[in-house]
C-alpha cells in the first residue's frame, strides 16, 4: 500500500498558511519587514513541509530540529529585519504560538466536522471531483475570526504589560530623547488631512528649535493660553509663522476637548521623524504631527510625550 501526495498542492498550502502567519507576526511584533521578504520566508516554509512530505520516516527528533528550529529560525531571518538575537527569538516565539493557535482551530474542524475530508481530497486530488464550496468558506471563516480573536487577546495583553516607550524626536538637524506613553484614549487628528497627533511637552520640543523658534512657538502658547482673539479665530498672520530671523516655523492648531475644558487649542508642527523603541525592536515613523503642551503631561515625569495609536 502506498500514499499518493500531490508535492504542489501541499506546497501551495503550506505557502499560503506561512503567508498568512508571518503577516500576523509582522503585524504583532511590530518588526520590520517588506512583501518580498515575506514571501521567501512563505517558500522557505513550503520547500520544508514538502521535504518532510517525502520524507515520512524521518526521526523524530530530526523531523522536530527540522521543522521548529531550522525552518522556522531561517523562516523569520529571512521575513523580517532585525537587530540581535533576543528580538529574533521572541519573533520564534511569537511565530510558535501563532501556529499552535491557528493549528489547534484546524486540527479541531478537521477531525470534529467534515472539513476534513476537504483536505484530505484536497491533497489527494480528489478535491474537484467532491467539491462542496460550503466547506471551503466555513474554513475561510473560522480561520479569520481564530486570527482576530489571537490578535485582539494579544494586544491586550501587551497593552497592559507595556505602555511606556523610549522615543527620539528629529527636527531638521537636531535630536533629543524623551519616553512616551501609548495613551488609546488619544483620539487627536488634524482637523484637515486627518493625520494623527501625538502631545509632546513643551520643554522637549524646545530642544529641537532654534532659539527664534523657540520664542515664536512660546508666543503662540502665551497668545492660545490668553485665548488670543485673533489665533482663537484661527488667524494665520505672517508675524506669527517667522521668528525675528525670517525663518518659518509652519505652526497650525489642533482642536482638543478634555476635562475642565471643553474647547482648547493647542498649536502643532510636523516633525521629520519620530523612532520607537520597545526593548530591541523599533518603530519609525516620518512626518509625525505633533502638537505642543505647556505643561507637564505627567506629575511624577514618567514620560513627556503622548503617542497615538495609528503610529504604533
Amino acid at each position: 500500500m502506498y500514499l499518493e501526495v500531490y508535492i504542489d498542492v501541499i506546497f501551495l498550502i503550506n505557502f499560503a498558511m506561512d503567508i498568512l502567519l508571518l503577516f500576523i507576526v509582522k503585524k504583532i511584533v511590530k518588526c520590520k519587514s517588506t512583501k518580498p521578504r515575506i514571501i521567501f520566508g512563505g517558500v522557505i516554509g513550503a520547500i520544508g513541509a514538502c521535504i518532510l512530505a517525502v520524507i515520512p520516516d524521518l526521526n523524530g527528533i530530526l523531523q522536530f530540529l527540522f521543522s521548529y528550529c531550522l525552518i522556522c529560525t531561517g523562516m523569520v531571518y529571512v521575513s523580517y529585519i532585525q537587530n540581535g538575537w533576543k528580538a529574533r527569538l521572541k519573533t520564534i516565539a511569537v511565530l510558535y504560538i501563532a501556529t499552535f493557535f491557528l493549528g489547534g482551530v484546524l486540527n479541531s474542524l478537521y477531525y470534529y466536522s467534515k472539513l476534513g475530508v476537504f483536505f484530505r481530497d484536497l491533497v489527494n486530488g480528489g478535491l474537484f471531483r467532491n467539491l462542496n464550496k460550503t466547506y471551503f468558506v466555513i474554513a475561510i471563516l473560522f480561520g479569520t475570526i481564530a486570527i482576530i480573536v489571537f490578535i485582539h487577546t494579544y494586544y491586550s495583553f501587551r497593552k497592559g504589560n507595556s505602555r511606556l516607550y523610549e522615543a527620539e524626536l528629529f527636527y531638521r538637524e537636531n535630536k533629543v530623547r524623551a519616553v512616551g506613553l501609548l495613551d488609546t484614549g488619544n483620539g487627536l487628528y488634524d482637523p484637515i488631512y486627518g493625520k494623527p497627533v501625538i502631545i509632546t511637552e513643551y520643554s522637549v520640543i524646545s530642544k529641537l528649535l532654534s532659539e527664534g523658534q523657540v520664542k515664536l512657538l512660546q508666543t503662540w502658547l502665551d497668545n492660545l493660553e490668553g485665548n488670543s482673539s485673533s489665533i482663537g479665530r484661527m488667524g494665520l498672520s505672517e508675524d506669527l509663522m517667522k521668528d525675528s530671523d525670517g525663518e518659518r516655523l509652519n505652526i497650525m492648531m489642533i482642536p482638543y476637548h478634555s476635562v475642565g475644558r471643553k474647547n482648547g487649542i493647542l498649536p502643532a508642527f510636523t516633525l521629520d521623524k519620530v523612532i520607537l523603541w520597545e526593548e530591541d525592536e523599533q518603530i519609525c515613523n516620518e512626518k509625525v504631527l505633533t502638537a505642543v503642551c505647556a505643561d507637564r503631561l505627567s506629575k511624577q515625569n514618567e514620560y513627556q510625550l503622548i503617542l497615538h495609536k495609528d503610529i504604533m
